[in-house]
């Protein structure tokens, strides 16, 4: 099922949208192959990751069912590999400046239908 996932954060009632990749191909392939100008995404039901591959660092947050941040890693370089046995979703972005999420805090995930 392809869509979206809009993440909304308490504080500030920021939302983020994010493309939700459910199936294993294409939570595996991820960010790889985009450019630092990539649209981040929700890798749904997923408990880990890698950078193998990777062109550039990525913000990462894992969070749990019930949308708690369980842990946030920023500027993840290429060849690394994270998990979080907890973890519902993780959310990778290309690594910038700004807002992100911040562990500990919760948030509201929200799946969208939509095309590609």
């Amino acid at each position: 099922m392809s869509g979206f996932v809009l993440v909304r954060q308490k504080k500030g009632c920021e939302i983020q949208v994010f493309r939700r990749l459910d199936r294993p191909l294409e939570r595996l392939r991820g960010l790889l192959g985009t450019g630092r100008d990539a649209k981040p995404v929700a890798l749904m039901d997923c408990r880990s990751i890698h950078t193998f591959g990777m062109r550039y660092s990525l913000d990462i947050a894992f969070l749990s069912p019930v949308g708690q941040v369980l842990e946030v890693r920023r500027g993840v370089s290429a060849g690394r590999l994270l998990s979080n046995s907890l973890a519902w979703v993780t959310l990778e972005r290309p690594h910038r400046c700004g807002r992100w999420l911040k562990a500990g805090e919760t948030v509201k995930v929200t799946q969208i239908e939509g095309r590609r």
